[in-house]
């Protein structure tokens, strides 16, 4: 992907349009009538929606080592790799008809299921990226949903990764027209 040319595919964007992608494929309609009700969105948010994906943190993933790319007059820098934080929940406001308890647990349990069937997201560019479970304590959730002044609610926590970022910096790259080789003794 060319880099900084068009923020509509940005790296973070295609990764949460293929995890919505994943929740409406298996979530409606059995689960959730409409698509539409499938959305990135924040927890306190007053919207018509039953499931909102939020992306709540984004972290360094140093442990991925990226290379960069060369081209026969600039060299590229490396991606940088992140991992990122969502937390999926039930709209606990639907505002028409409301949302029985047992309906958002129901749907909950398939969320889960569907990451955990699901470990690997194909983007629409053809990378792949991992999604797997957080283990998040009590406290972390109390205070993350706090922040929103929202009380907490249940949800599912991911992560996703690597998600590689393309730098938009480069360097002229110099080539190589003649090779010297001297080989004498010493």
């Amino acid at each position: 992907m060319d880099s900084g040319e068009n923020h509509l595919d940005s790296e973070i964007l295609l990764t949460e349009n293929a995890l919505l992608e994943l929740l409406k494929k298996k979530l409606c309609p059995g689960y959730v009538r409409d698509r539409d009700a499938v959305m990135l969105t924040a927890p306190w948010e007053d919207g018509d929606f039953r499931v909102g994906v939020y992306l709540y943190d984004i972290q360094d993933y140093s442990v991925v080592v990226t290379e960069g790319s060369v081209n026969d007059e600039e060299r590229r820098f490396p991606p940088k790799a992140v991992e990122l934080f969502y937390m999926i929940f039930c709209n606990e406001k639907h505002r028409f008809g409301g949302v029985r308890r047992e309906q958002s647990h129901a749907i909950l349990n398939e969320i889960i299921r569907l990451a955990y069937d699901n470990p690997i997201l194909r983007r629409e560019d053809g990378e792949n990226v991992q999604i797997s479970f957080l283990r998040e304590n009590a406290e972390f959730k109390l205070r993350l949903w706090g922040s929103f002044n929202q009380p907490l609610q249940p949800a599912a926590y991911i992560k996703a990764v690597p998600v590689l970022i393309a730098s938009a910096r480069s360097r002229k790259a110099a080539r190589v027209k003649e090779q010297v080789v001297d080989v004498g003794r010493m």
